[in-house]
């Protein structure tokens, strides 16, 4: 990318349209299809409808996924998540109706089919079992098949975890449970996973749902939804779907994961559980065996079973204490000697960090449904909240001898709200559905607050180390055993409060139709059209306030305001800081630093913090108007957002035969949005009450609307029985982050110049994406699937770094200093090249029913991807040219290429589970390969990625004899203690390590 591109083009390269012409080309286009389904619908002969349940003849549990259908034929349809079943258009006559489905024996029933009429019945499968033998099916191989099941009968590519998987693998929230489906790395905050990237795609370039109502944003910068703050055990089920149709939004280019909740059944059902845990890093009995779990779900149907009525709700808390090593480095021009060679990396400063950290969750769900004559209403509401409160203690080592250290604590909340009024309704001719929706995701920071210490100006050194070592080219870890706190000349710099607001709010209503035709036995399916209208709003709002007491007109006021206040803190009349010894907890305490691993102890820690000082001394400063906006904090991240979107769309399925289904499909677009943000320009540094040093000004953006049309074609070829070929060739979008086309500016002109600004004239990416997937599916092998995936990204968007005095480069939105350094550049493009990424997948899912007894009950689910993305970075370095004495350092202005950020090179998780009897237990294998974090626009060595990571993660289950339906469970997370690690540059340069320990609870669990 071009410094002289970085800013260049109309916002979203879409000029204001003209609405007449646009609304004559609806007209037209909804015209058209008017006549072509009214002309389909009058080939359809006089017909009947075949509807009921598929249920397990033994436990009569509903089965999902089954495929229903006229012997033949391509008349027919799976059972949906309920179970249940409809086959629309049949011509009346006499058939032979089959169902069939993996682990169970197929079914046939002779049926006789009446024109205007509905045929109903349930069907009872059988379970496949070897002859003359009983084969019990457990829990986790029922989970299995229902999996199985489902991905087989989606003619999409999809991937499904069930509900009883869910219920059997110890998974602290829904993100650990989606990282384990094939294509999906979990990214990790905390020590346990947060989001999920599918397909090596970053997760805000992912639709996140529950119950097919999307969710909101959870991040303040980009689209991304956490996945954290939701209990797995609620949900019914999770699928991910890889491949778009024309109905579902264009803007999940890795996938869509929908988290589903499902609706009451007939009779009274509940599960309760109740576990309690251990946090291997937790300091105090009290957090260790703290931990807990409580979730419960009830479920009934009333009123002839026409109103459904299911509550469900969690709550828990979890102790997430963690350590960490950090490093920094540096690179020296001087050491260039040639393009291919890598820049010596120097050490410039070693961070360890201790964090105390206690999450809790909470949330539930209330699900109405009432079935009407021709259909059903469903009321959908969910609510989940995480709460985080936390304590760190750090310091600094930085190879100048330099040291510094911060203490901060605060809380921070997220919360997810879902609500939405569904409807399913059949009119014998189509069916129709709707959705009115709302759903927000809220961010809620009262107040982090923090402190800092640091030793004096003038010269004074933080620590000493033998001074025959160099101290940029030891280790991190050398470094710190190295060191030797020199303990006088610290002072506290001062304190700072960060308070943040994010709400993120939108309003949808969907419209869908569907049209069955029957041309003749061997050419059936459906036409499927309808749209969506929805509001979006999203608030953010930040502030930083903060008090010097190190410079600065305001220090000496505060502190002769601290002796008078609180005396107690014996700041002598005679001092002009305030010493660490007066903010100092001696009672505070580390032991085991970094589960005393890496040869790092606690010892190195110095002036721990008072939390309690720091609290009073943030008090004093607010009471007496001593606490002041930091600009960059309070500006930076402010904005309002309002965006209008409609979405339009038409689509088939066409079974041509028994084998062969086309989907083919079109979907519209469109959108508009405004921006409020804010311009700040700071020129000076506060020193003396009520100075002004910068300006502020609020940003109006002008309205920009865009239009896309995005072609959508997937094939299913069905040769046989048990082999399944999926084809698909579909179109997406990546809007820009909310930050990223914010119209937001600061400026900083103070000393070397820097600014930060939001691109509003970036353009979405465009995706082409190509898919083929092979199953192999059958009783005895289950399923087995290999898949491969490309995706060429046009227009990526990236962050750029660069220095310039040409304000042409940003659109002339500021006028950059002239004289002086040039001014450094943050903001946003789109890349020229062309990105790409490929991959491939293998997933073998299978249990051994058919082995002799005792090998009955393994079950086994193992997947692989192995992923390859290239892109191409902005890159401005600096090269030498020329022979010594005679040579000089050219700045150069190119791009590089490199993998997309978030994209592993392979995946790979394999869970052997065993049931016997009322014993059931599973040991699940997790491995990630290395991940680029962070690419330097610089210095290729300064990138950063993570290492390999893996874990293993062990459940058991015993059934107990007192009560039926009354279980004893037991969860082990991360048996390894697996620290989270990572690097700069490709020699493997230590830039973090984190380690978040073992945790294991223990619990009892009844389901009647």
């Amino acid at each position: 990318m071009r410094k002289a591109d970085a800013l260049s083009g109309s916002a979203f390269q879409i000029k204001v349209m003209d609405k007449k012409n646009m609304w004559n080309d609806r007209k037209k286009f909804f015209l058209t299809l008017f006549v072509f389904l009214l002309g389909m619908t009058s080939l359809s002969a006089q017909s009947g409808q075949i509807k009921g349940m598929v249920l397990d003849s033994s436990t009569e549990e509903p089965l999902i996924g089954v495929n229903v259908g006229i012997s033949g034929t391509s008349i027919g349809a799976p059972s949906d998540v309920d179970g249940e079943f409809v086959i629309n258009r049949v011509p009346a006559g006499s058939y032979t109706l089959v169902a069939s489905s993996i682990g169970y024996k197929d079914y046939t029933a002779e049926i006789e089919v009446v024109g205007g009429q509905v045929l109903e019945l349930n069907i009872l499968l059988e379970q496949e079992t070897l002859e003359g033998e009983e084969v019990i099916i457990s829990a986790q191989a029922q989970g299995q098949r229902s999996a199985i099941n489902e991905q087989i009968s989606s003619n999409t590519i999809t991937n499904v975890v069930s509900a009883e998987r869910i219920q059997e693998i110890p998974d602290m929230n829904a993100a650990e449970s989606v990282g384990r489906l094939s294509g999906v790395s979990v990214v990790r905050s905390g020590g346990e996973g947060q989001k999920v990237a599918i397909r090596g795609l970053s997760p805000q370039y992912n639709v996140v749902m529950v119950n097919g109502i999307r969710m909101q944003s959870t991040d303040r910068d980009d689209r991304s939804v956490d996945l954290n703050m939701i209990a797995p055990n609620v949900l019914s089920g999770i699928s991910v779907t890889k491949a778009l149709t024309a109905d579902m939004d264009a803007d999940a280019v890795g996938g869509t994961v929908n988290l589903r909740i499902g609706k009451a059944r007939e009779g009274f059902h509940s599960n309760f559980s109740l576990q309690s845990g251990y946090a291997s890093m937790a300091y105090t009995a009290k957090q260790t065996y703290g931990n807990y779990r409580l979730s419960g779900l009830v479920t009934n149907r009333y009123l002839n079973n026409k109103l459904g009525v299911q509550v469900s709700g969690f709550l828990e808390n979890q102790n997430r204490n963690s350590d960490a090593l950090g490093a920094g480095y540096t690179t020296n021009r001087e050491d260039i000697r040639d393009d291919s060679d890598l820049i010596k990396l120097n050490l410039s400063s070693v961070t360890i960090t201790d964090r105390v950290t206690d999450r809790q969750r909470a949330g539930g769900s209330l699900v109405l449904d009432y079935e009407l004559p021709n259909g059903s209403l469903i009321l959908n509401n969910f609510i989940s909240s995480l709460n985080e409160e936390g304590v760190t203690q750090s310091n600094t080592f930085d190879t100048g001898y330099g040291w510094r250290g911060y203490a901060s604590t605060g809380e921070f909340t997220n919360t997810v709200i879902n609500n939405a009024l569904q409807g399913e309704f059949d009119f014998g001719l189509f069916q129709m559905d709707f959705s009115l929706s709302n759903s927000v995701s809220k961010q809620d920071n009262p107040n982090t607050l923090r402190m800092d210490v640091r030793t004096l100006l003038g010269g004074e050194t933080g620590f000493t180390a033998d001074p025959s070592l160099t101290l940029n080219q030891l280790s991190p870890i050398e470094l710190l055993n190295a060191a030797e706190i020199i303990p006088r000349d610290k002072l506290a710099s001062g304190t700072s409060s960060q308070i943040r607001d994010v709400t993120d709010q939108a309003q949808a209503v969907a419209l869908n139709f569907k049209l069955p035709f029957n041309f003749t036995d061997n050419i059936t399916g459906n036409m499927k059209f309808g749209g969506k209208a929805e509001r979006n709003e999203r608030d953010n709002d930040e502030e930083v306030l903060s008090i010097n007491t190190d410079r600065g007109g305001l220090t000496g006021s505060f502190i002769d305001l601290l002796r008078t206040e609180w005396p107690e803190l014996g700041i002598a009349d005679d001092q002009s800081h305030i010493a660490h010894t007066l903010v100092y907890d001696p009672n505070y305490e580390i032991t085991d630093f970094l589960a005393g691993n890496e040869g790092v102890n606690a010892s190195r820690f110095y002036n721990l913090i008072s939390l309690d000082k720091m609290r009073r001394m943030e008090q004093i400063a607010r009471e007496f108007d001593f606490y002041l906006p930091d600009p960059l904090g309070s500006t930076q991240y402010d904005y309002n957002y309002t965006r209008n979107f409609q979405a339009f769309y038409a689509m088939a399925e066409i079974n041509l035969g028994k084998y062969i289904t086309l989907q083919p499909g079109i979907r519209y677009e469109q959108f508009n949005f405004d921006y409020t943000a804010d311009s700040t320009v700071v020129f000076g540094r506060l020193t003396t009450p009520g100075e002004h040093y910068y300006n502020s000004a609020t940003l109006q953006s002008d309205v920009t609307e865009g239009k896309n049309w995005f072609p959508q074609m997937q094939l299913r070829i069905k040769p046989t029985e048990w082999l399944d070929v999926r084809l698909a060739r579909t179109e997406s979008i990546i809007y820009p982050d909310y930050r990223a086309i914010s119209p937001y500016i600061f400026f900083d002109t103070y000393a070397s110049p820097t600014l930060r600004l939001g691109n509003p004239s970036l353009k979405p990416s465009t995706t082409d994406n190509y898919d083929a997937y092979v199953s192999v599916y059958e009783n005895h092998i289950g399923l087995f699937t290999v898949g491969v995936f490309y995706k060429e990204i046009e227009d990526f968007i990236t962050s750029i770094t660069y220095v310039t005095k040409d304000d042409s480069l940003i659109n002339g939105r500021v006028s950059l200093p002239q004289n002086g350094d040039a001014t450094r550049i943050n903001t946003w493009t789109n890349l020229d090249k062309t990105s790409t990424v490929k991959g491939i997948e293998f997933e073998w899912q299978t249990n051994f029913w058919y082995l002799p007894s005792v090998f009955q009950g393994i079950v086994l689910s193992l997947n692989y991807t192995h992923i390859q993305s290239e892109t191409f970075y902005p890159n401005f370095y600096t090269k030498r040219v020329g022979n010594p004495p005679f040579f000089q350092f050219v700045d150069v202005d190119t791009v590089r290429s490199g993998k997309l950020i978030d994209q592993p090179d392979d995946i790979i998780n394999v869970t052997l589970g065993y049931d016997i009897k009322g014993f059931s237990a599973r040991l699940s294998y997790q491995y990630t390969d290395n991940i680029i974090r962070g690419i330097n626009t610089t210095f290729k060595e300064l990138d950063t990625y993570t290492a390999p990571y893996e874990r293993l993660d062990f459940s058991a289950r015993q059934k107990l004899p007192w009560l039926e339906g009354l279980q004893l469970f037991l969860n082990v997370n991360n048996i390894t203690n697996t620290p989270d690690r990572s690097y700069s540059s490709t020699n493997r340069k230590l830039s973090n390590v984190s380690y978040y320990g073992r945790t294991a609870t223990l619990g009892v669990r009844y389901s009647f």
